[in-house]
């Protein structure tokens, strides 16, 4: 498993990670700060402090401190302070919270979190609740406050798949970024170099992006790409008109109400439209471009609305603009025949089911201590990754070996198996092939031939599904070759093909992709990256879509845009989702982007198989993976199951495979350890207990 860019990658035969969230009251905790949320002292501190400008320091052991624009997480972030940093308090929050603040060595000023202020008097300090006449008094002091600027409104999480939208997206332009070092995990093989991550926001890198955030953007003709459009003025507080607030990094405004009409411009998140009418159904709302120009119309499901609505009308179908004629399609027989290549199989099965699995390191005799383990946590799924060149090392005859009675072991126990297969053996790689990483077969019909070899001798056993390939969207899970998705389907549809011939009961599960920015040629966008694979067939090859979701030090519930606010109020000092805001530092912001991707490509039929998940705990046993350190273990318990939990009600997602049972055994002190559930001597750790216990 792997995370990379901009996660260090996990990695039982490689690398992977990224992302997500607490549970129950501790989520609540996690909320953005609030008054409840801070100790009484520290808030009469800060209001004394602000009063009598006091000096005060920076306090946040190794961790550097937003300084935000105005007192809240939704502000901008104007510089960030280092330990120990000197700060002239010049005023507070009304409710003590926020500090605003002047660094005494530097010229930046703004706000702070009162709590992570050690002011110059909190020796004399203590945290005795004033008494009821202080508090009177204080209440009577005048001192003025500057005035809290209002935050520009920005994009609100959405809830829910974007079925409503029919049409792929265009790739938008992909930012510039600065490379930034961090080094992947290495789970199963050889230290790794440093991977690169952007150190810039990632927005739109590619169509899928756009697919999934704005999901209403058509394809366009670069010759003839809008221009943005310019939006009303930001509304006010209690806006007197209804208005409309983009939440989409972009978003398509059209002729009509409908991805059928052209488009008629773009606007980012957070512009702001007075709204006009409703298109019937209400589902499209028409908006006031300018004065001047023709009313646009945009998708209202992906907008806040605010102000009085109620007297807005609901056009007939004879007021709506005509529907454009569909013009006919181009280079049928092309198309066609580009199909007919393909390999002929099958459909794939359906929605399928949930389960609860775990990864393990079963070979070299572990597989009976290890199935014990999984039949106690009252599991009923368990995965190994399959290194092809082990077992076929040669081009003759393939021998399965130890996956024989790993395979029996897990009949006997009623457990169900994935192998996720990868690594070609060197005969089957291409010229020249680079021997420092594994990597794909010059032919994918030799890998075919395995997987079918596979399935074929396994047939109505405890293996029930094969994962194609590993990351492959990660340089070095690709043979440091070109990324490319339609290289990756050449290699998923004859494996499918033969498998299916083989077994057809045996499920097919895309090779899971590591979440990642668009960092080439190391790594590739894992959204615009399952969007190249939808393009090229995916829907018809694969059983279940494989993905690996992860958490770093961010709990599972919380999405990527909220995950710097929560981890700053946790005494975080891995601080990558605030370096480098995207969605894969968040399992939950991963999960639903994929979710999106399929069901804009009309497979929302299938289920997603997170075929690695989970959180590092106790501690880095590397420095490359320091939000270890961040995460203790009842942390790691309660984000895990409540991780499952969200799966499980969420219906979409197929069997998952928490990363992973037993690396604390087989291989400690390495950073895979840090992820493992039971001790190296097998004494199960607070999230094996927790699981065990866990409803299912």
């Amino acid at each position: 498993m792997r995370f990379f860019a901009p996660r260090p990658s996990l990695r039982l035969r490689y690398v992977a990670g990224v992302l997500l969230a607490v549970i129950g009251l501790f989520a609540v905790s996690l909320s953005p700060l609030s008054a409840q949320s801070i100790p009484q002292a520290v808030r009469n501190a800060a209001r004394s402090a602000a009063r009598a400008s006091q000096t005060g320091v920076v306090n946040t052991e190794d961790t550097r401190l937003n300084m935000r624009s105005g007192p809240g997480a939704d502000f901008d972030i104007v510089t960030k302070l280092d330990p120990d940093d000197v700060v002239q308090v010049l005023g507070a929050s009304d409710d003590g919270v926020w500090m605003q603040v002047r660094e005494v060595d530097g010229d930046a000023s703004g706000w702070v979190a009162a709590e992570f202020i050690r002011l110059a008097s909190d020796e004399q300090e203590t945290d005795a609740e004033p008494a009821p006449a202080e508090r009177a008094a204080e209440t009577e002091e005048t001192f003025v406050l500057l005035p809290t600027p209002t935050p520009t409104p920005t994009a609100q999480p959405r809830t829910g798949a974007v079925a409503a939208l029919s049409e792929p997206a265009t790739p938008a332009a992909a930012p510039t970024v600065t490379p930034t070092a961090i080094a992947p995990p290495d789970l199963d093989g050889p230290a790794l170099s440093p991977l690169l991550v952007p150190t810039a926001t990632v927005t739109a890198t590619s169509s899928v992006t756009a697919s999934v955030q704005a999901v209403d953007v058509p394809a366009q003709d670069p010759e003839e790409e809008p221009a943005a459009v310019q939006s009303s003025p930001t509304p006010q507080a209690t806006p007197t008109v209804p208005m409309a607030i983009t939440q989409p990094e972009r978003m398509n405004l059209r002729a009509g109400p409908g991805t059928q009409y052209a488009v008629a411009g773009s606007a980012p998140a957070g512009s702001a439209f007075e709204v006009l009418a409703f298109a019937p159904g209400r589902e499209w709302l028409q908006v006031r471009v300018s004065e001047t120009e023709e009313p646009a119309w945009i998708f209202g499901s992906l907008v806040n609305l605010t102000g009085p609505t109620d007297g807005l009308a609901v056009l007939t179908e004879d007021e709506l603009p005509p529907a454009p004629t569909p013009a006919p399609a181009a280079e049928q027989p092309a198309v066609q025949a580009a199909a007919a290549a393909d390999p002929v199989a099958p459909p794939p099965s359906g929605a399928g089911f949930f389960g609860y699995g775990v990864q393990a390191h079963l070979l070299g005799g572990g597989a009976g201590a290890a199935l014990n383990a999984v039949n106690d946590l009252g599991f009923n799924w368990i995965k190994q990754q399959v290194e092809w060149r082990l077992f076929q090392p040669q081009p003759g005859a393939i021998g399965f070996g130890e996956l024989g009675g790993i395979v029996s072991e897990a009949n006997n126990r009623g457990i169900n198996v994935l192998f996720s297969v990868v690594n070609a053996p060197e005969w089957a790689r291409e010229p020249g092939f680079d021997g420092s990483v594994g990597g794909p077969p010059a032919d994918p019909h030799t890998y075919a031939a395995f997987v079918g070899a596979m399935a074929g001798q396994f047939c109505g056993t405890s293996l029930k599904a094969i994962e194609i390939w590993n990351e492959q969207n990660l340089h070095y899970e690709w043979g440091n070759k070109p990324l490319d998705p339609a290289e990756y389907m050449n290699l998923l549809k004859p494996a499918y093909a033969s498998i299916k011939a083989a077994c057809p009961e045996m499920l097919v599960i895309s090779g899971a992709l590591t979440p990642a920015g668009s960092n080439p040629p190391f790594a590739m966008d894992d959204f615009a990256y399952l969007e190249g694979m939808y393009q090229n067939g995916l829907a018809a090859y694969a059983d279940g879509i494989g993905a690996h979701p992860s958490g770093y030090n961010v709990p599972p519930s919380v999405r990527w845009e909220e995950a710097c606010s929560v981890i700053q109020q946790t005494g975080n000092t891995f601080n990558g989702a605030c370096d480098t805001p995207h969605h894969s530092w968040s399992f939950r912001s991963t999960m639903e982007g994929y979710r999106n991707i399929m069901v804009v490509y009309g497979d929302a039929n299938k289920r997603i198989w997170p075929t690695e998940f989970g959180w590092a705990a106790g501690g880095a046993f590397d420095p490359r993976y320091a939000y270890a350190n961040d995460n203790g273990f009842d942390e790691q318990s309660a984000w895990t199951v409540e991780a499952y939990t969200m799966m499980r009600n969420w219906g979409w997602v197929g069997p998952a495979f928490l990363w992973n049972l037993n690396f604390r055994v087989v291989a400690d002190g390495t950073e895979k350890a840090q992820w493992g559930i039971v001790g190296n001597d097998y004494q199960p750790l607070p999230v094996y207990h927790a699981l065990k216990a866990m409803p299912k």
